[in-house]
This record gives C-alpha cells, structure tokens and sequence, in this order.
C-alpha cells in the first residue's frame, strides 16, 4: 500500500466513525443556518405569546390575582417602595410577605420607561422564549447534530405546559423555567462561572425554587462523581429555609401563604418537614393517585414519554410536582398554570438525554451517519406529538377555565372608559379593571371599600351577598357620588 493508499483509508475510517460522546461534540454548528432557525423560532414564539397576552389584558381578562399584583410591586419599586403592595384585607406589606420574588426588582428600570402591564406580558414571553436555546446547546452536546438539536428546541416551543404558564398572565416563578435550563446545561458543560449566576436568578423566582436547585446540585454530584454540586445543594436548601422561615414571617405575621396550603402547615415548615420524613410513602401516593397521574401524564406525553428514558434527570422535577401534588389548591393539580414553571425544565431535559439513551441503544452498532439520522428521526417524531398536543389540549386548543368570560366590544369600551375615570394617583378600590388599575400606591380589592378615593364596579360579574352590601354602601352612605356609569360599569368618586 502506498502512502496516499494509507492516507485514503485513514480518511475513510474518519469519516465513518461512530457517534462520539457527549462530552466530545462538538458545539461549533452553533452559528450554522439550524441555529438561525431556532433563533428565529423563539422570535415567532416571543411575538405570538407577546400579542396573546396584551390582548387579553386588553379585553380586561386579567385580574388584580395576579397580574395586578406584581404591577404594583413592580411601580412601587420604581417610585422607592421596595416590593410593597396592598393585601387582600387592606394592608400595605412587602410582596416578600407572601412570595419571595425579589427578581421583580429588576423590573423596576424598564418600568420606569414604560409603565404598563404590557411590559411585563412581553419580557416575560421574551424571556420564556430564551429556553428553546440552552435546549438547542443541551442537543448539540448529546446528539453532535445541529439538526436534531434544532428539531429538540422547536419542541420546547410547542410544549403545552410552557405555553400554558407564558400565558398565566404574568409570575416571576414562569422565569424560572429558561434560568434553570440554562443553568442545566451549562453545568452540563462545566461552566460555572454561568451556571451561578443563572442559579442565582432562578432562586429569586420563588421561595421553592431553591428546593430544586438543591436536588440538581444531588443530580450532577451523581453524574459528574464530583463533590463541589454539593455546594448547590447546601445552598438552595438553606436559601429556602431562610425564605420560608425567616424572610416571609419577618414581612407578614400570618407566615407563608405557601405552606397554609399543606396539612400541618398552618403551624409553621416543621410540621410538614417531619411529615415528610417519618412519612414518606404518604407524599409518595400523590404521585400515583389519579390526580398525580394525570398530572404526570399531562406532563410527559408532549414529548412522546421520551423523559421517561433518563429517569434521573426527571427526578429534579420532584420536589416542584410533590409542592403541586400535594397542595390543597386545585391550579396546582393542573398543568394549565404557571405552576409547572419548576419542572418543566427538567422534563425538557430529559427528553433531549433519553432521545440520545434511546438512539444509542436501537444502534448499538452502526455508522455515524446512521446514528444522526435516528437522532434526527426521534426528534421529529417528538416535534410531531408536540405539535398535536399544543392542537388539541395546549393554551390555543381552547379557553381555559379562570382566563375570565370575553365581554361585547361596548362593554369593554365602557370599562376602557372607566379605567380613564379615575386619576393615576387616586387610591382605588375596583374589580374587573383593577389589572388596568394597580400601578399606584393603594389599591383594594372590591367589594373591600376601606377609605378609597375611587371605586370602579362591573354590576354584570356574579353577585355576592358581600359585593351587594358594598354597592348598597356607594349608593346610600353619601360618602360616595357616581362620577361615571356606562354598561353596567360604575365609578364612584369619594365626597366625605
């Protein structure tokens, strides 16, 4: 043989070589044209779920719970009251009271150059949007093919329960779900110095979200045989014990409205903590139970069960579906809020990890080529079910329950009209426009009057023996006068 015979064959053999490990592929193709696509996709998901959420807030479909909220926690901020917001019963507290969120601080500067709740509808599809990336780098990594990698992150962005929580209005919590990919990947591929800071941001979503944190530092102790992720578990569990027991009760005397919603929580985090231990089948069962396993269900099937294939990973979900399973509130059960926020991260990437699992063991032998064209195969059968659940059983298949009942154009005028009636400092008390209504200092939840300047009522929602008692009060006590009535919205402006 001579020398260009062996240089040939040396060539050959390279080419043909088999599918190295994920830790050798190459990252490269991350300016290739499949990369534009993916980029390209998340603009198309960012513009879409961004024209969806305005335009329900602008049909007055969101609600003073929750969105109202975090706008005026977000403009207090803005003005130098750090997270302060009025409760259900008329007290002036820290939102870290009730969640801690402090990551709403970061919204105060954008805020102040555009001060309307539009601007958080929109970061937040924004930022939602950003997760079909460490998606696309977390396929490169496992499958060296910038196709399927492609074809993994445009799944992401047909994943119902994504789509379900970006459109909840608007949480802190729904952020997480980029940062704790990101930070998944990018511990995947020994960046630290990325990783914390993504960690970091994650953990000032909400109060639980440490707890998962903590497992996932468990979850690359195992998989890198290192000891330093342990560090992150050390911290997230001590972050959301500081949360919970000391950050909450210190803002609000009542405690953590996340654990009244759990048996024995009402007196505090050690009650349910020892209950988790010295029981832990009994929060087991949730899992297996009809409501847990239509959650479950709910969650994976999305992906074709492809999860299921790297069940380590799904376990970082755990301690995100026990808080859903177990709570008393029925939103939680349901994969149609923005409580999954803390675990669909880990669904996503364990369905990228088992596509990989699955490819690897159907060829065991085989080609290079080969290989990449099954990974391109199983990721666009997963993009397929993806694409049919987001038909029949994601956001847009249908109305959701608790997205409000749409009003004729004439009432949404008259209520548009109203929410002009009353001026931006005045302390208000209202109902459905009280989204459209937040971004002051005081406002009440009607029919709670306490001493508010104005109160804009829709006589056409459900009537209650206590909303009747209000009205009666704005009609008879003299301390109010009608200042506006169209439709059967009314504003009331305070005279005594």
């Amino acid at each position: 043989m001579t020398a260009d015979d062996g240089a040939q064959a040396r060539s050959a053999a390279l080419t043909h070589q088999r599918l190295p490990d994920r830790s050798a592929a190459p990252l490269r193709p991350l300016g290739s044209r499949w990369a534009a696509l993916v980029l390209a996709a998340m603009l198309v998901f960012a513009i879409a779920a961004s024209a969806l959420s305005v335009q329900r807030h602008r049909e007055f479909r969101t609600y003073r719970n929750d969105l109202g909220n975090m706008v005026q926690a977000v403009d207090s901020t803005a003005h130098g009251r750090l997270l302060e917001t009025t409760t259900a019963d008329g007290r002036q507290m820290s939102r870290l009271g009730g969640h801690v969120d402090p990551i709403l601080v970061l919204f105060a500067l954008p805020w102040l150059v555009w001060p309307d709740p539009a601007l958080l509808l929109v970061l937040q599809a924004i930022i939602v949007a950003l997760a079909a990336w460490p998606t696309y780098r977390l396929g490169l990594r496992a499958f060296g093919d910038p196709a399927a990698a492609a074809l993994c992150a445009a799944a992401v962005l047909l994943y119902p329960p994504i789509q379900a929580a970006v459109l909840d209005e608007f949480h802190p919590v729904t952020l997480a779900i980029p940062l704790l990919l990101g930070a998944f990947v990018a511990l995947e591929e020994d960046r630290l110095r990325w990783a914390v800071p993504l960690l970091v941001l994650a953990a000032m979503c909400k109060e639980e979200i440490p707890l998962v944190i903590a497992v996932l530092g468990l979850y690359f102790a195992l998989r890198k045989r290192r000891r330093w992720p342990l560090l992150i578990t050390a911290a997230g569990a001590a972050w959301f014990l500081v949360a919970v027991g000391l950050v909450i009760p210190r803002f609000n005397t009542e405690g953590a409205v996340l654990l009244h919603r759990y048996a024995g929580g009402d007196a505090g985090l050690r009650p349910i903590v020892t209950g988790l231990l010295t029981h832990p089948w009994r929060a087991a069962t949730s899992l297996l139970d009809p409501t847990g396993l239509r959650h479950l269900l709910e969650m994976l099937w999305p992906f074709g069960f492809s999860s299921l294939a790297s069940p380590l990973t799904l376990l970082i979900a755990l301690p995100e579906a026990l808080v859903n399973l177990l709570s008393s509130k029925p939103q939680q059960h349901s994969t149609a809020y923005h409580y999954v926020a803390g675990e669909a991260p880990f669904v996503v990437a364990a369905m990228v990890l088992g596509l990989q699992r699955i490819g690897r063991r159907l060829l065991r032998e085989g080609r290079r080529a080969r290989l990449v064209r099954l990974y391109r195969l199983l990721a666009g059968a997963v993009v397929v079910i993806a694409l049919v659940a987001t038909l029949t059983v994601g956001p847009l298949a249908g109305e959701r329950r608790g997205w409000g009942k749409l009003t004729s154009p004439a009432h949404r005028e008259a209520l548009a009209a109203a929410v002009a009636a009353v001026p931006a400092e005045a302390s208000v008390s209202a109902d459905r426009v009280a989204s459209h209504l937040s971004a002051r200092r005081y406002v009440y939840t009607f029919p709670y009057l306490d001493d508010a300047e104005y109160v804009a009522v829709d006589t056409r929602l459900p009537q209650s023996r206590p909303r009747s008692r209000a009205l009666a009060e704005l009609q008879t006590s003299g301390r109010y006068e009608l200042a506006f009535s169209r439709d059967g919205v009314l504003v009331y402006r305070r005279v005594k």
